[in-house]
């Protein structure tokens, strides 16, 4: 059933970048991202005089229980909500312009959480709750860079959470890896904390920078790879000697998948690191380097990207 909705609403969802996640729990969830949406959506009171003006940058849906939500507000303040489960229909919430206009009202104040209940006095929609709390950030900070994700022009979406943008800090497009909820930042400080030990050893994208949302981390930049592909079997060589580049650094990456190799220039760049760790342990990092080999003979689609071409076009990706 829900299946069949999902794939109603996303035919529906004209310019937007979107992705559904099975749960073990829930037959489905859905995300989406809805980036430069062309028409400006705004907050009226009741006299029609314009609040403020909202952009929802991202959308965590589920059809059995609460949602979640990251919007952007006048331009420069994030803000992140929460909806209780059957509140609106999963269209409404799903589709950017009806999100918009059946939200009450925005709180005034100093606040970047709130939650949407049922008012138990008129059964209306309502903000039981808004607060200003810490959100997470990533701590490892070792680039000197840093750039706002207000200065960034998203392009195609690549994965979950990970973008093509452009900035006017860097000439050439770039790709953009960061959280949409503030949960997803133990992945992200991970990762970035791999970037560091493997700078220089041209084995994955350049690192370019650290991407901040108001003041904290939530990711990071890094080169866009052009022209490449994901590894086939017959890249096993090309795959091997990026691997064993690693090993030699004492890191396991944890996520071998045909899709973490990107061919390109008769070499292969590892991408996705948020599984990877040190590791002193030769039988370990044997290990994964012998089981290399079936990774690039799998058909599952485990790993695969979200964005997805014909055998005829290359695609330019990072992750």
């Amino acid at each position: 059933m829900y299946v069949n909705t999902a794939n109603h609403l996303l035919s529906h969802l004209r310019g937007f970048e979107t992705a559904t996640t099975a749960t073990p729990s829930h037959n489905l969830f859905i995300t989406a991202s809805f980036s430069d949406y062309a028409t400006a959506l705004f907050f009226r009171n009741a006299m029609g005089d314009t609040v403020c003006d909202i952009k929802v940058l991202y959308v965590s849906v589920d059809p059995l229980d609460e949602s979640h939500f990251r919007i952007l507000v006048d331009g420069k303040f994030v803000k992140y909500l929460t909806i209780d489960a059957n509140l609106y229909s999963v269209d409404d919430m799903c589709f950017e312009p009806s999100l918009i206009s059946i939200l009450p009202p925005l709180p005034p104040g100093d606040w970047n959480t709130g939650r949407i209940s049922r008012n138990c006095t008129n059964g209306l929609p309502h903000f039981s709750e808004v607060t200003k709390v810490e959100l997470p950030s990533i701590s490892h900070i070792w680039h000197p860079l840093q750039i706002d994700h207000l200065s960034l022009h998203m392009g195609r979406q690549l994965r979950s959470n990970v973008y093509e943008a452009s900035t006017p800090q860097f000439d050439l497009p770039i790709v953009v890896k960061f959280a949409q909820l503030p949960y997803e930042i133990p992945y992200l400080e991970s990762e970035t904390s791999a970037y560091q030990w493997i700078q220089n050893h041209q084995i994955s994208p350049r690192f370019l920078g650290h991407l901040t949302e108001e003041g904290r981390v939530i990711g990071f930049a890094m080169e866009r790879i052009t022209s490449a592909r994901h590894a086939e079997p017959e890249d096993l060589a090309l795959c091997e000697q990026a691997l064993l580049t690693l090993h030699r650094l004492n890191i396991k990456h944890g996520d071998i998948n045909k899709h973490n190799f990107l061919i390109h220039d008769d070499r292969a760049t590892l991408i996705d690191f948020a599984t990877a760790v040190q590791c002193n342990d030769a039988k370990v990092l044997e290990e994964e380097f012998r089981r290399l080999e079936k990774e690039l003979t799998d058909t599952s689609g485990r790993g695969g990207c979200v964005i997805v071409e014909s055998s005829s076009e290359k695609s330019d990706t990072s992750g």
